[in-house]
């Protein structure tokens, strides 16, 4: 996935640390010439966007050394209040292309057995914390029904397990106008493997062959 992301953008640098590998542009003329535009063009629709935004501010305003960066800009936290309303989320014409890649990160797809019987279920679930409007726009498209659980440390999360939200999962994964490319591909294709195996789901879903 790094490496795709290189190459498609024809910069930047790949490295490892331990388990992880990770990319990065430094290039401050690829920063403004390449990497804004595409922000710009296709905003970021969690609060994430707040540091997009301080980060941009700073590149563009001419500064070289880390001296010259204002005082009022060196202590910074990122708001909790979403500059994203959930219908303004929805109504982004590439809210399913950004979804898929949010599922890659966030999503997960499982299947676990019930404490008090054999019996194999099935789930998906998503989360993220400060995000309630991200996760309730979720929950919109996938037509769930299912209350979103927040914790004590503000974490949003969405998690279902019926035969009727299953099938949504599946319709709104088989039609998004882009697919998982990364491990969760692999992990939502032996998914689908798993509930061709459970009669609760099997027999009431039309499970695809091809993803």
């Amino acid at each position: 996935m790094i490496y795709k992301i290189k190459e498609l953008l024809g910069a930047g640098s790949v490295g490892f640390r331990m388990d992880k590998v990770y990319f990065v542009i430094q290039d401050k003329k690829t920063l403004v010439n390449l990497i804004i535009p595409i922000f710009d063009k296709y905003p970021m629709l969690t609060n994430k966007v707040y540091d997009y935004l301080r980060f941009k501010n700073l590149l563009l305003s001419g500064i070289i050394y880390f001296h010259e960066i204002p005082t009022t800009c060196m202590v910074y936290s990122r708001p909790k209040i979403p500059l994203n309303s959930i219908a303004l989320i929805l109504e982004k014409p590439y809210f399913y292309s950004w979804l898929i890649g949010f599922i890659e990160a966030e999503g997960s797809f499982n299947v676990y057995k019930q404490e008090n019987d054999s019996s194999l279920i099935a789930s998906f679930s998503i989360s993220q914390t400060n995000e309630y409007n991200i996760i309730a726009a979720i929950s919109q498209v996938f037509n769930f029904t299912r209350r979103i659980y927040t914790n004590k440390g503000e974490n949003h999360k969405l998690k279902i397990t019926s035969v009727r939200h299953v099938e949504n999962t599946i319709k709104v994964m088989q039609k998004a106008p882009i697919k998982l490319l990364g491990y969760k591909r692999l992990q939502y294709l032996l998914w689908l493997k798993e509930l061709r195996k459970i009669p609760r789901y099997a027999k009431k879903i039309n499970i695809p062959t091809v993803y």
